[in-house]
């Protein structure tokens, strides 16, 4: 399928509200579909960052390492979803690293020219608060995920959680089973165990990576 800048820019969660002329300033000021095939970092701590990101097509990881080089993942930038929205306010260089999971295309959009067109559609400043909010909640969910739930419920709730964003009760896992469970703050034999206890319960069905929520 044919790539449209515009309706790329449009999808991005930022920018859903704003005028078809907004949309289109945006375009004119965007660079498209930039190729990071698989285990390439779009960026690591300590490079500065000057532009937002919206995955077009593929899928990115971002992650810290710890002292000793254990990975944990924050969150997975999906297609149609944005990253370093705060890169538009302000200089600052990232503290975390971002991989590509596979043959992966970005588009983005710079700092200076963002803060031009900002001064003529202050709406965007607006929009950008509620994405920043919804990734702080998101953030927050993560976190009680990997605290005061036990293993077996964060398992369920995060399956719940794919299950209603996709409108199914049947679906493949987004992701590996290791980085299921590193993302969830638990160890992959802890893993197969919760996912055979969930069966054993009569919760859910798995074949390979088929899930069903029953």
């Amino acid at each position: 399928m044919k790539h449209d800048p515009f309706q790329c820019v449009e999808a991005a969660p930022i920018f859903h509200n704003l005028s078809k002329k907004a949309i289109t300033e945006l375009t004119k000021i965007s660079v498209h579909q930039q190729l990071y095939p698989k285990g390439t970092m779009l960026y690591e701590p300590e490079v500065p960052l000057d532009r937002m990101l919206i995955v077009d097509q593929g899928r990115v990881k971002v992650f810290q390492l710890s002292q000793t080089g254990q990975e944990k993942i924050l969150y997975f930038i999906d297609q149609g979803s944005m990253d370093s929205e705060a890169a538009l306010f302000t200089q600052q260089s990232h503290f975390n690293y971002a991989e590509a999971m596979e043959d992966t295309l970005v588009c983005s959009i710079g700092r200076s020219d963002f803060q031009a067109l900002l001064k003529e559609e202050p709406s965007i400043a607006i929009a950008m608060l509620n994405v920043l909010g919804d990734r702080l909640t998101r953030l927050e969910a993560l976190n009680s995920y990997t605290s005061t739930l036990t293993s077996k419920q964060r398992l369920q709730n995060y399956l719940m959680d794919i299950g209603n964003k996709r409108h199914e009760r049947s679906f493949e896992l987004p992701m590996k089973k290791k980085d299921l469970a590193n993302w969830l703050g638990i160890t992959p034999e802890t893993l197969s165990r919760q996912f055979k206890q969930l069966q054993k319960d009569q919760l859910i069905k798995l074949e390979r990576n088929q899930v069903t929520i029953l």
